[in-house]
């Protein structure tokens, strides 16, 4: 038989890891809206997923990031935008199968690209909040881009932000997803108890490894046509 190609049917290994994180992300937005159903009235909005990207990463982020469905916005503003939109940040709303999603989950997982939030702000208000953080004094003085939104960056020097830093930072974000080394590892970090860390570590692979769909055995098959037969008798 013609093995299909990896669009079609990818490799057990990442298909694990694609359910994966789609559970991590999208479970949590469908388990807030049950809790706000059952709960109306509440002061909190809901829960939303986002993409923060770097477009200096490949050419044709921009392009992508301004043709989805979904909405997105670049950070930069005004002259900033005209000059530099081909290279600058993209903030893109996420929906479970949506267009954002899955090109970045094809295309942008594991190389380093972007950051997954999940948040409570809407889009304008998120993108006014990470506007803060482009620019940062080193310890000289100089101002230079802060690259937060490149995972290395951000799971290096997130845990080593002071108290402030951190709950400044995290003001608003209930959680951030980022990528590990070749993407089968998932960092989430998230703001805990007196403005310290928590992040969690998930192994991709076991996580999802569970959630692919298995092929019946020739017993369960031959179990199921029997059961049929025995219905229409």
């Amino acid at each position: 038989m013609m093995d299909l190609p990896p669009s079609i049917a990818p490799p057990p290994e990442k298909e694990a890891m694609l359910l994966a994180l789609d559970q991590l992300v999208f479970e949590a937005l469908e388990k807030d809206a049950v809790r706000r159903a059952e709960n109306p009235g509440g002061d909190k909005g809901p829960l939303m997923a986002y993409l923060l990207v770097d477009a200096s990463c490949d050419p044709l982020i921009t392009m992508h990031a301004d043709s989805f469905n979904e909405q997105s916005r670049c950070l930069f503003d005004g002259q900033a935008f005209e000059d530099l939109a081909e290279v600058a940040l993209w903030l893109i709303s996420l929906e479970r199968n949506g267009q954002a999603w899955d090109w970045f989950m094809d295309e942008g997982w594991s190389n380093n690209w972007g950051i997954v939030i999940l948040s409570r702000l809407p889009l304008a208000k998120l993108k006014s909040h990470f506007k803060k953080f482009i620019e940062a004094e080193d310890e000289d003085g100089e101002v230079c881009f802060f690259k937060f939104y490149r995972p290395e960056h951000l799971n290096t020097y997130l845990p080593v932000f002071d108290d402030e830093q951190r709950a400044h930072f995290l003001k608003g974000i209930d959680g951030i997803l980022t990528e590990v080394g070749d993407g089968l590892t998932a960092l989430v970090h998230r703001l805990g108890k007196d403005a310290q860390l928590e992040t969690v570590s998930v192994d991709l692979v076991t996580m999802g490894e569970p959630l692919i769909a298995k092929a019946p055995t020739d017993e369960e098959v031959e179990a199921y046509v029997n059961q049929v037969l025995q219905a229409q008798a």
